[in-house]
């Protein structure tokens, strides 16, 4: 048997449905309330998402909400709701309830775009899916783990890539990432993405760049733009994905406009 000692977990919490206008969050130690993050759980509501608020109870009768106070104000707009439900657990004083926020957030890992990214995939969402053929046909590989380390043609920038799909549509960003994919980035990030974007649609590029010579620059470079880059956004105070595109078309080959 281990001889690991734990530490007392203390009293089991209870689970209730409570009525939301007896719910609110202290302003002492909560967040700011965020109204647009109350908004998209408004619009979106569902219960199978909810999940339970965590309250504490006050003297008279009424709770505090150490977690989920989005979520509370999502629900006490929304008119079918009037009860959520919650884990009820008891504190000495408020010191032992900021305690609750801070214990609860500071174990708490964020959804990564990532993680979202497959999670969306196995729900068959459209948009991941165009994002998986995007890359597929680019021959670009989004890792699940990359923690396992990046390989030529591995991507991650999972908002940029949707991004660009939004703004030129999935033809064009298979067509950019083929580009980085060729010049075996590892891995390709949202700068390189966005600093090929600019070159191939800024009228002050476009037309004189052509998708092979970039991705020949890019090998030459053997990854050298990076620091150039920097140099020149610092210097111009321009962000760095402009300075890249900048760097990679002075040593690019021009082609002549068509006319």
């Amino acid at each position: 048997m281990s001889t690991t000692s734990f530490p007392d977990p203390g009293d089991v919490p209870v689970l209730d449905w409570l009525d939301v206008n007896l719910i609110s969050a202290d302003p002492l130690y909560q967040r700011p309330l965020d109204q647009a993050r109350v908004d998209s759980i408004l619009h979106a509501f569902t219960w199978r998402s909810f999940g339970a608020l965590v309250v504490v109870p006050q003297a008279d009768g009424s709770y505090h909400a150490t977690d989920g106070q989005h979520r509370l104000e999502a629900a006490k707009l929304h008119p079918m709701v009037s009860f959520v439900p919650a884990v009820i657990v008891k504190t000495e004083d408020i010191q032992s309830e900021a305690s609750i926020f801070v214990e609860i957030n500071a174990s708490r890992k964020n959804v990564s775009g990532l993680e979202l990214f497959f999670a969306k995939l196995a729900a068959d969402d459209d948009d991941a899916e165009t994002i998986r053929q995007v890359c597929e046909r680019a021959g670009v590989r989004i890792p699940k783990y990359p923690s396992a380390g990046f390989k030529p043609g591995d991507c991650i920038a999972i908002a940029a890539i949707q991004a660009v799909v939004g703004r030129r549509g999935a033809m064009r960003a298979r067509q950019y990432l083929e580009v980085l994919a060729k010049a075996d980035l590892a891995p390709i990030t949202a700068t390189h993405l966005k600093a090929v974007e600019f070159l191939m649609t800024d009228p002050e590029f476009g037309g004189v760049v052509e998708a092979e010579d970039l991705t020949a620059t890019i090998l030459a470079m053997n990854g050298g733009a990076e620091a150039e880059a920097k140099r020149f956004a610092a210097t111009h105070g321009c962000p760095v994905w402009k300075g890249l595109a900048s760097t990679w078309f002075q040593r690019c080959r021009k082609r002549r406009k068509a006319a």
